[in-house]
């Protein structure tokens, strides 16, 4: 009887230890650190901690200054309360905060969305004009640059159609992207794009100078000896479609490595690359990947995307991580159109 009271309790003593291995954890984040307050130099921003299991007993910030792209973010020297007071470093940047939940077993980080990009306390100023690149020729793309502002606008755009001699400029409807392809109807004018700075305060209006005249170019190359496609130059019913697609890395195995996809946008028939179409991807569901903006299409047809795992995304043998994919011409409605759509997936591994 002693003997058997003896293994009881020693049974129990061993499940309790067992017991309490199982529930002792770092903390999880299960809702995603935010920011409020108003996204201008002077203006004060409060951290949101977020949601958080594991009875966290302390809390560390860290306020990150990223590019007006939300990446390449880097700590701010100091910066460790759950508000910040904007500085004229953070303006056209943007901001985001890291927060670290900790308890007896360990510590987890987590970082909420970037805010939208700083404003100044001044309407936006251009100091340096737009400009346009790439040939004004039928059939070929040209790109705007926004130039040079102060007081951190971001930024729309407006291309617009001239006379031969550069007046009577007026705007050309639909086409409001950064790209704009070249249309038979432009040749023998000239062209400009109009770009608008915007931040919290006002808006300006900045010209970049026109091209010249606009002429009929060349043929484009013939299938098989390189160039791609100019995406003016695809109109239905061509079609666009998503004919290659290559993930860096191939097989995603942790969270920690930023994943890579590349799209190759073909038209229908012929099969041959299109330059100037824009590629949006999205992770399904979206809360698995980071949100990234639509890319262009370069001479070979490739775009990249890229994307940073997030929390949500399943970490197990045999998973799969799929996006939502769609390709369309500059101008036009998304769901219409030469656009195309398509579902692609990448393997999971850890």
């Amino acid at each position: 009887m002693k003997r058997l009271m003896v293994i009881t309790l020693g049974v129990i003593a061993i499940s309790g230890v067992l017991a309490g291995s199982a529930v002792a954890a770092a903390p999880t984040n299960t809702t995603q650190p935010s920011i409020s307050g108003k996204e201008m130099t002077g203006s004060t921003l409060t951290a949101n901690k977020g949601q958080w299991t594991g009875n966290p007993t302390d809390f560390d910030y860290q306020w990150q200054r990223c590019n007006r792209s939300g990446e390449s973010c880097g700590n701010i020297s100091g910066q460790t309360n759950d508000t910040y007071k904007l500085t004229d470093a953070d303006v056209g940047n943007t901001v985001r905060v890291q927060v670290t939940a900790k308890n007896s077993d360990g510590a987890t980080s987590a970082t909420s969305k970037v805010t939208e990009v700083i404003s100044g306390d001044a309407a936006p100023r251009n100091t340096q004009k737009p400009t346009i690149s790439g040939k004004p020729e039928v059939g070929e793309t040209l790109t705007a640059d926004p130039g040079v502002w102060a007081e951190g606008p971001t930024f729309s755009y407006q291309w617009q159609l001239c006379d031969k001699n550069g007046g009577n400029c007026k705007d050309i409807a639909g086409a409001t992207g950064k790209t704009y392809g070249v249309r038979g109807s432009d040749k023998d004018n000239t062209i400009r794009v109009e770009v608008t700075g915007k931040n919290l305060v006002d808006s300006t209006k900045a010209n970049s100078d026109t091209t010249a005249v606009v002429t009929s170019g060349g043929s484009p190359p013939p299938v098989g000896v390189g160039g791609a496609l100019s995406i003016s130059a695809v109109t239905l019913p061509d079609r666009l479609v998503i004919s290659q697609i290559k993930f860096t890395p191939s097989i995603i195995r942790n969270r920690t490595q930023p994943i890579t996809a590349r799209f190759r946008i073909t038209e229908i028939n012929a099969g041959r690359p299109v330059s100037g179409a824009l590629v949006y991807a999205l992770g399904v569901p979206s809360n698995r990947v980071s949100v990234a903006g639509e890319a262009t299409t370069d001479g070979t047809g490739w775009a990249s995307v890229r994307f940073n795992p997030l929390r949500a995304m399943p970490l197990k043998r045999g998973a799969q991580l799929t996006f939502f994919v769609r390709a369309r011409k500059p101008g036009e409605n998304p769901l219409a159109g030469v656009s195309s759509r398509r579902l692609v997936s990448v393997r999971i591994s850890p």
